[in-house]
Formats: C-alpha cells, structure tokens, sequence
C-alpha cells in the first residue's frame, strides 16, 4: 500500500532479452521507483503498459515511423495517419503526413528515447564503401543472426 492507503501504481514494461534492455531496464525501473511507481518487466509478446519499439526503417518516409508510434494511437491520430497513407499526390502527403505527425504528438502514445542511429564501422582502405541509407543488408534474410 502507498502512504495515502491505496495500492501501489504498476507500470508494466515489455522489453527484449539482453543486457542493453536489462541495462535500460535498471534505470528506468530507479527512476520509477522514486516517484512511487512500480515497474514490471514483461516480455515482448506480453500485455504492456510501456513497450520498447527498436526497428528499422523499411524506407524513407515518415509515414512509416508514424504509424509505428501510433500502434496505440486514438482514434484522431490513427485516422490522420491513415489519411497520409492514402494520399493521392506528393503534395497532399507531405501535407497529410505534417498533420498526422501534429495528432501523434498531441496523443503521445510514444515516447522517443533517443534520435534515429544509424552506423557503420569500416577499415579506412575500404575507399569505394557507400552507407546503406536502411540500414540493412538485402541478404540479411539468408542468416538467422542477422544483428
């Protein structure tokens, strides 16, 4: 019980296996802690009140990352988002897309916990290397430690 009588808020997180979730885990669960809310981890595939969302942009729109944060979205925001997706012209979605964006802030079902990363290590010979702008190989599918 908290100080007040009443049952103690459980805020339930899903994250991944591995040591880096583990590590955000541990702060977020002290930052929680003290302000009097008990954090609970939960896998992936579970009922969760937080879920940690870390994926790769298919492609190069905003649309995409959109409706990846408007997964719980209400229903304004997830209908601005399908508005951008069904846009006729280049103009109307940019337009559409600047609207969504405006409605999946003001519904703020995600919290960003960092700025999109992408990088790549190679040996300075390597002087005809090009950055994949995906991040990702096309034969990734052929290996199942793909990371």
């Amino acid at each position: 019980m908290s100080e007040n009588g009443s049952a103690p808020v459980r805020l339930r997180i899903a994250l991944p296996a591995g040591p880096g979730a583990t590590l955000l885990y541990a702060h977020l669960g002290a930052a929680l802690y003290a302000i009097g809310i008990t954090p609970e981890r939960v896998a992936m595939d579970s009922a969760a009140d937080l879920k940690l969302v870390d994926a790769v942009a298919p492609y190069d729109s905003a649309r995409w990352y959109l409706a990846t944060a408007c997964a719980p979205c209400g229903e304004a925001a997830s209908a601005a988002v399908e508005a951008a997706r069904q846009a006729p012209t280049l103009a109307t979605r940019s337009q559409r897309i600047a609207e969504a964006d405006a409605a999946v802030n003001e519904d703020v079902p995600f919290i960003p916990l960092a700025r999109p990363l992408r990088w790549s290590l190679v040996a300075a010979r390597l002087a005809q290397w090009q950055a994949n702008s995906r991040a990702w190989h096309p034969l990734n599918r052929l290996r199942t430690d793909t990371n």
